[in-house]
């Protein structure tokens, strides 16, 4: 008892400084109290309208950084910067930041044309080789090499739209607020000129009319810009009719005076970064803040916990938690001696990081207002905790490791898949107007998650009690039959979901395609985990296989589920293809290839069988 309790213990420690890792880390690399401050103001924290979601500047920086190089960080000069202060630091900065290496390509030839540090390479280089970049991309021959020069050239894109962001300046004036102020006063100057000559019947005076002509040359190339990759711009300035760009700002007439303002307090702020002056940067800060409220419309709560959201990484602490509870269990297998400690510190590790896991869900929930389930990514990290949060349950009324093992290992290869997605960056983006539609599409989808969570937590339950079997003598039928039954009873659960989503995804079609079925590939992806999952039950209830060819034929039923769910994304095709995913074949096959290689083992002849077990079979 003494030992478990000791257990008990290190196991909730371990957990404390696994979760509060993201955050220290955080704090210790990129602990910048007006960048990134986790509970006061803070730069991290102003809102950003970008790609049709309101979201704080530590999402939209990170966005850009993701989408430019697949880091949400950044090394300048040495120093490593959180999103926020690298965005920041664009605007204050631009000459130093622009020579930085932060933007990637994998197109070897790209980037030594593009003097890489590795993979990485500077916007300057972009700049100087634009004509290149532009001849490959726009070829019609498609190839490698020019769709990596389309690529780099959507990557300078955001990056320059990141850069006009925060603040415009103007040449051969001091800063930002200096600007906004010289073109209040060029337009001024030109209107009364305009309106002189006009009531006194001459010409107007050119050369008073010239300087707010270069003023308004430059702000309508940014806005026209901003009008061509409208996804990738920020909009900082929340006005009484939404956001708009710095840009859109300056050039609206008659100029909205609240807009104006707030623009002159980003300009300040840029400002006094620019000159490093913190102390008034703060004050901007708070001013600034003060004006965003007043204007109304923005809940900085909400901006405020996916501030925290971001800082916290509650994914990372799970990913790592799940992987020391399946660590612990498969120890405890291994050696029996210890086995009691470590089941009781994998116990623990498996449970905090199921609620840390579904508080994560219920965060993003919170942030985005909408069901868990809008994309590819959302439906990883979802079907992950259910079916971490599955096999948890049925650890505790079956006590068996290797469903406390398959739940742990569902939920960090859940996170693990989910991490390197190819996604630009924003996570939480807006849903497709055909995905955003009624309540039926919210209860098919989350549906037919939950009947994806059986499917795979039935399929690793079986692969791990079938390599389990190579290593145990003693018990093997027992434990296999004991195996068969929980794995029976997931696939039942899964069944029953399955085809419940399936159904409500015919009565969501027929809504909004005019049929409830036309053989697209997802749907016949759905289709097949059905069927697959009725083969194997009445296989079992009929008699027709014996224990370990039923875990056969639960652990093929995670390459059935992986090709409906991922399989279909990849081919691009069908009108279940929502471009979630490009590439990633590669690790498709994989999974295939491992997951095969288990269901041999069903058929491998035990040499040493107790004779317990020869008298059950």
């Amino acid at each position: 008892m003494k030992i478990k309790r000791m257990a008990l213990l290190f196991s909730i420690a371990v957990s404390a400084a696994v979760l509060s890792m993201p955050l220290a880390l955080n704090t210790l690399f990129f602990g910048d109290d007006l960048y990134d401050a986790v509970l006061a103001e803070s730069l991290g924290v102003l809102p950003v309208s970008k790609a049709g979601r309101v979201m704080p500047m530590s999402s939209a920086a990170a966005d850009v950084l993701k989408s430019v190089g697949g880091r949400a960080s950044a090394k300048i000069g040495g120093e490593k910067m959180s999103a926020t202060k690298w965005i920041w630091s664009l605007a204050a900065n631009p000459e130093k930041i622009g020579s930085a290496n932060i933007i990637r390509t994998d197109n070897k030839d790209w980037a030594s044309m593009l003097k890489a540090d590795g993979r990485y390479f500077s916007y300057d280089e972009i700049l100087k080789n634009y004509d290149a970049l532009y001849k490959a991309a726009v070829s019609s021959e498609k190839t490698p090499r020019s769709d990596a020069a389309g690529n780099i050239l959507n990557a300078g894109a955001q990056y320059s739209a990141a850069a006009n962001a925060l603040a415009v300046c103007f040449d051969g004036l001091i800063g930002a607020e200096d600007s906004i102020r010289s073109w209040g006063d060029a337009v001024a100057e030109a209107a009364k000129e305009l309106s002189d000559a006009d009531e006194k019947k001459r010409e107007p005076d050119s050369s008073k009319l010239v300087k707010a002509s270069n003023y308004l040359s430059r702000l309508k190339y940014i806005a026209d810009f901003e009008s061509d990759y409208s996804n990738a711009v920020l909009r900082v300035i929340c006005g009484s009719d939404g956001f708009k760009t710095i840009a859109q700002t300056l050039l609206q007439r008659p100029p909205d005076p609240a807009s104006v303002e707030i623009a002159k307090e980003y300009a300040k702020l840029r400002d006094a970064l620019a000159s490093g002056n913190k102390p008034a940067a703060t004050e901007y800060l708070k001013a600034l803040v003060s004006q965003l409220k007043q204007q109304g419309g923005v809940n900085f709560f909400k901006l405020r916990v996916e501030n925290f959201f971001n800082l916290f990484d509650p994914f990372l602490g799970g990913f790592i938690l799940y992987a020391l509870a399946a660590l612990a269990f498969s120890a405890s297998m291994a050696w029996r001696k210890f086995s009691p400690p470590l089941r009781v510190s994998g116990a623990v590790f498996l449970f905090l990081a199921v609620v840390v896991h579904v508080l994560a869900i219920m965060a993003r929930m919170y942030i985005q207002g909408r069901p868990p389930v809008t994309n590819l990514y959302s439906s990883i990290v979802f079907t992950g905790a259910a079916a971490a949060l599955l096999g948890y349950v049925m650890y505790l009324k079956k006590a068996m490791p290797t469903l406390a093992i398959s739940a742990g290992f569902a939920g960090f290869v859940s996170l693990l898949v989910a991490m390197n997605l190819p996604y630009g960056g924003d996570t939480m983006g807006q849903m497709r107007a055909v995905l955003n539609s009624n309540f039926w599409l919210t209860l098919h989808v989350v549906t037919i998650m939950i009947g994806y969570c059986g499917v795979f937590l039935a399929g690793f339950t079986a692969t791990f009690r079938l390599v389990a079997n190579l290593f145990e003598r003693g018990r093997m039928l027992e434990r296999s039959a004991q195996a068969a039954r929980s794995v029976y009873a997931i696939l039942c659960f899964a069944l029953l979901f399955s085809f419940a989503g399936t159904m409500l995804g015919g009565i969501w079609a027929d809504m909004s395609w005019g049929r409830f079925w036309g053989w697209d590939p997802k749907e016949n992806g759905a289709l097949m985990i059905v069927l697959w999952c009725t083969a194997a039950i009445h296989a079992r209830i009929m008699g027709v296989v014996g224990d370990r060819i039923f875990l056969a034929l639960a652990a093929f039923g995670n390459i059935i589920a992986a090709w409906a769910w991922f399989g279909v994304n990849l081919m691009g095709v069908g009108l279940h293809a929502y471009g979630f995913i490009d590439g990633g074949w590669l690790w498709f096959f994989i999974f295939v290839i491992l997951q095969a290689s288990v269901i041999p083992l069903a058929f491998l002849k035990i040499l040493v069988e107790d004779k317990k077990d020869t008298a059950i079979n």
